[in-house]
C-alpha cells in the first residue's frame, strides 16, 4: 500500500485519502484556473462575513480541536484550511504558486478539507499519517536545515522517516511540487466532523480539477 492512516490517527478523528498523479505538466496556472479561483473566492467572501466567521466554521473548529488534542495551540499553528480561507477574505485572491498547487488550493477552499501534494520522485513510499516519535527529520518550506518535531504530534512520514507535512500546517521543503514535477502524491485530509463522504468528494474533485489543468493520469491509492 502506498499510503495509509495509522489506527491512532484514525482514533483522533483524522480521515485521509491519497491519489497518485503521473505525466503531469506543472506550469504557471492558466487563466481559466485563476478565473475559477476568483469565482470561488467570491463565493467564500459571500459565505463568511469576516475572518472571525472563518474560525467559527465547523470544519475549522474540528481541525483546531484536533490540534489541541495533540498539544498544539491552534492560534500559533493555524489549520491550513483556516489560513487559506482567511487569506482569501483578506486579499480577495489565492496565491499563485503553480498549476498543481493552485488547483488543489481551489479544491481545499471549496471542500474545507486540507490538501497537499508531494513530488513522487523525491519521496519513498509508503507514506503514513501517524503520530510522530520526535526522531523524524523535518525541514519546512523555505528552509534546508531540519528542525525538531514533537513526539505525539501527527504528521505525514515517508519510508525513510522524513516528515512530508507536520500536522496539516507545515509542508516539507524537499518534497515540494515545482514546475519540474511530473509525478505527485496528493493527500486529502478531513476530520470525522466533515460529514460522511466529504473527504471522498474532495478527493474525486481533486482528481478532476488537477487532470483538467495539469493533464496526466490519476490513480486513487487510498480512499478515506
Amino acid at each position: 500500500m502506498s499510503f495509509f492512516v495509522s489506527p491512532e490517527c484514525a482514533a483522533l478523528g483524522l480521515r485521509a485519502g491519497a491519489v497518485a498523479f503521473r505525466s503531469l505538466a506543472v506550469g504557471k496556472a492558466p487563466p481559466e484556473l485563476r478565473a475559477e479561483i476568483a469565482r470561488a473566492v467570491e463565493e467564500a467572501r459571500s459565505a463568511f462575513a469576516d475572518v472571525g466567521a472563518v474560525g467559527a466554521a465547523p470544519e475549522v473548529v474540528a481541525f483546531r480541536e484536533l490540534l489541541q488534542r495533540v498539544g498544539v495551540n491552534p492560534k500559533r499553528a493555524r489549520p491550513s484550511v483556516e489560513r487559506l480561507l482567511a487569506g482569501a477574505l483578506k486579499r480577495g485572491d489565492l496565491p499563485a504558486i503553480n498549476g498543481l498547487v493552485d488547483a488543489y488550493n481551489l479544491v481545499s477552499m471549496r471542500s474545507r478539507c486540507s490538501l497537499g501534494a508531494h513530488d513522487l520522485d523525491l519521496i519513498e513510499l509508503p507514506v503514513a499519517l501517524r503520530l510522530l516519535t520526535g526522531n523524524e527529520s523535518f525541514a519546512p518550506l523555505g528552509r534546508t536545515a531540519p528542525e525538531p518535531v514533537k513526539a505525539g504530534e501527527y504528521g505525514y512520514v515517508d519510508a525513510r522517516g522524513r516528515v512530508l507535512c507536520r500536522l496539516d500546517v507545515l509542508q516539507a521543503e524537499f518534497s515540494k511540487v515545482t514546475e519540474k514535477t511530473t509525478k505527485a502524491l496528493l493527500i486529502v485530509e478531513g476530520t470525522a466532523s466533515h460529514g460522511e463522504g466529504a473527504v471522498r468528494r474532495a478527493l474525486a474533485e481533486a482528481v478532476e480539477v488537477v487532470t483538467r489543468y495539469c493533464g496526466g493520469t490519476a490513480e486513487v491509492v487510498a480512499w478515506p
